[in-house]
């Protein structure tokens, strides 16, 4: 007979999680970190997105969008050069940027709420407190993946039209 799938901890078979898979897509990871891109780049990789691209600072992340245009990013807020609410800006704007309705996973070190709610104004789709775990950057990817909003346009930004819920996830 076989055992149930789980994991045995104390004798007792527990119920695995399930990984969630989001294969075929290409992600911006933006952070002034190499550690931190690191890590979220595992992360990404162990739900199937193999392609990664990566930048320190919102200037390069700027090149890198135009350039190989990513179905996702996931961007710092606390950025040189070009701050993240600055890429955030330019990337929503559709004079500015290749991709305005690329979904923005914004990261925030100190989720203030002044930040968040210019981060939303300017149309992040998501939002994440640093430190994060892999399921909870998942829950985000499946948000935006598997429950797009749809964009309207408010004065020259795209931005994704709220959910009922807004931003309470963040300070959960």
């Amino acid at each position: 007979m076989q055992s149930p799938v789980g994991y045995v901890r104390d004798g007792t078979t527990h119920p695995m999680i399930a990984t969630p898979t989001f294969p075929d897509l290409s992600a911006l990871v933006v952070d002034e970190s190499l550690y931190i891109r690191r890590i979220v780049r595992d992360m990404l990789m162990r739900v199937g997105i193999k392609r990664v691209l990566e930048a320190p600072d919102g200037a390069e992340a700027l090149g890198v969008l135009a350039e190989s245009k990513p179905d996702i990013a996931i961007i710092d807020w606390d950025l040189s050069i070009l701050s993240g609410e600055e890429f955030i800006r330019l990337a929503r704007t559709p004079s500015t940027s290749p991709c305005p309705t690329l979904p923005i996973i914004l990261m925030l070190a100190q989720p203030r709420r002044n930040v968040v709610d210019r981060a939303v104004g300017l149309g992040v789709n998501e939002i994440i407190a640093k430190p994060f775990s892999p399921k909870t950057l998942w829950s985000r990817l499946d948000e935006i993946i598997n429950r797009p909003r749809p964009y309207s346009q408010v004065k020259s930004l795209l931005r994704p039209i709220p959910r009922a819920a807004g931003v309470a996830k963040v300070f959960a």
